[in-house]
């Protein structure tokens, strides 16, 4: 019911400052992110933002509401969240005054509410095209209540904001707000932001961003230190401005060469990706993914490397590594055979082992420059120990493989591979995988995609199914 309460509010800002926007002095921009895996591990994260400003040669307004929540193994682990406004007067090109106020909860941190107002001077040491910087404070009043105790306070603000852009799709951002008590400086609040926005359209974009909070003096028994990343998408009801005069096609990355997909030869992508929840409940994730491959006119060669870890207070989650190892000799033009082999360890599933080499044969009902689409099957004898038990016997692969290029930009990649033993059908495994690559400048590549393995014969006490969700930063090369 508070939740429902909570993305109510969220909605209810949404659709007033939307119904703003007649008025083309506003923009305003929805994000939402989500971490989620089910099965041997469960675990789920979200996070859902509003903001909006309005912009004139003398005014600057902003409102914005944050929600951010989190649960692993069914135990709350991060749920809070804020609205704010603030209202800005500029005096000349540099100085301005205005108003800061918020109203926050953190059931966490054992915060019921905190609501907080400022009168603020600020002053603008970088105002360029690429690059903004912008420092202000001044005094204000606090009303609280954390771990049942009320209580209201004087207080001061120091804030600084950051913003740079390196092409017209992507931006970094970053924020530092520093909250004394006026009696006692020691008695503080520290907020820090940095993140990383790049366009997929000119409406919707992936973002990605880490949050800091220090209170110096939390709740009983609560931390004093609450860390969150986070990454998910974006929508701008106000979309990118126009092109400027100049003909031609405005060219998402001006100033960059758009390099052309590969088509033949070596390509490689190596990606990472971080989640990590600290302060009053300890979790974290990290993935690394190492892709290879090789294509000409009449032979192909993938490996394939992958390896996800995540921990929650102290305790394993998840610890999975897989490979492939494959080549493929073109008889025709669309058809091919050749060898394979594929690894996978399971810690969370009980799978210690299991190793499958293939004689594969496949078609391949699409090849062209854009988009690739094949259909694989053989025979495969299998290795592995699983719930402690070793077995050995011969099976049957089946597998469909798709690729497409949208764009320079983006790219799209989904496989489903089934493996079944051929003596006892009801034994099988099916494992499907999907990854999106937005590219936001130069090599350097965002990542997000879904991960779902199917045993239909698990280990004692493991669950049949697991899925994944995950964003990485890859680099192609």
């Amino acid at each position: 019911m508070a939740n429902r309460w909570r993305f109510a509010a969220l909605a209810a800002i949404s659709t007033t400052i939307a119904a703003a926007e007649e008025d083309h002095g506003w923009e305003m921009t929805g994000a939402a992110g989500l971490s989620y895996s089910d099965g041997n591990s469960e675990s789920v994260a979200y996070s859902v933002q509003v903001l909006a400003s309005h912009l004139d040669d003398k005014n600057e307004t902003y409102l914005g509401a944050d929600y951010f929540y989190a649960e692993d193994g069914g135990a709350t682990s991060t749920d809070r969240y804020k609205f704010f406004a603030q209202q800005n007067r500029r005096l000349n090109e540099r100085w301005h005054v205005g108003g800061f106020g918020s109203w926050s909860r953190d059931d966490i941190a054992g915060l019921d509410r905190r609501i907080e107002g400022n009168i603020l001077l600020g002053y603008r040491i970088l105002d360029s095209e690429r690059a903004t910087l912008v420092i202000e404070g001044g005094p204000g009043y606090a009303w609280e209540k954390q771990g049942g105790i009320s209580r209201d306070f004087a207080t001061f603000r120091l804030a600084e904001r950051f913003e740079y852009r390196f092409t017209e799709t992507t931006k970094l951002w970053q924020s530092l707000s520093w909250t004394p008590k006026v009696k006692d400086p020691s008695d503080n609040l520290i907020h820090f932001e940095l993140g990383l926005e790049t366009r997929l359209t000119d409406r919707w974009a992936l973002r990605t961003f880490v949050q800091h909070r220090t209170d110096t003096s939390p709740a009983p028994g609560r931390g004093r230190t609450d860390t969150s990343f986070i990454a998910g998408v974006a929508y701008d009801l106000g979309g990118l401005g126009d092109p400027e005069e100049g003909g031609g096609r405005r060219s998402l990355f001006p100033g960059e060469e758009e390099d052309a997909p590969k088509k033949e030869g070596w390509a490689s992508t190596a990606a990472i990706g971080f989640s990590l929840n600290k302060g009053n409940a300890d979790s974290m994730g990290a993935k690394l993914d190492w892709n290879t491959a090789y294509r000409s006119a009449d032979c192909e060669f993938f490996f394939d490397l992958s390896h996800h870890y995540a921990e929650n207070n102290g305790s394993t989650s998840q610890d999975r590594t897989s490979s492939r190892v494959q080549f493929n000799r073109y008889l025709s033009e669309r058809f091919y055979v050749g060898p394979s082999i594929r690894y996978l360890r399971d810690g969370a599933a009980d799978i210690d082992y299991r190793v499958a080499p293939t004689v594969v044969a496949g078609y391949s009902l699409i090849k062209n420059d854009a988009t690739r689409l094949a259909l694989e099957f053989g025979p495969s004898y299998t290795f592995e120990k699983v719930g402690r038990r070793t077995r050995d016997y011969a099976s049957l692969v089946a597998a469909e493989r798709f690729s497409h290029t949208f764009n320079s930009r983006v790219s799209l990649e989904q496989a489903v591979v089934y493996t079944s033993e051929l003596s006892d059908f009801d034994n099988f495994d099916i494992t499907a995988t999907a990854a999106l690559d937005t590219r936001l400048s130069g090599r350097m590549y965002l990542r997000v995609g879904a991960e779902y393995a199917y045993e239909n014969r698990p280990a004692a006490l493991r669950e049949h199914h697991d899925l994944g969700l995950f964003s990485s930063v890859a680099v192609k090369f």
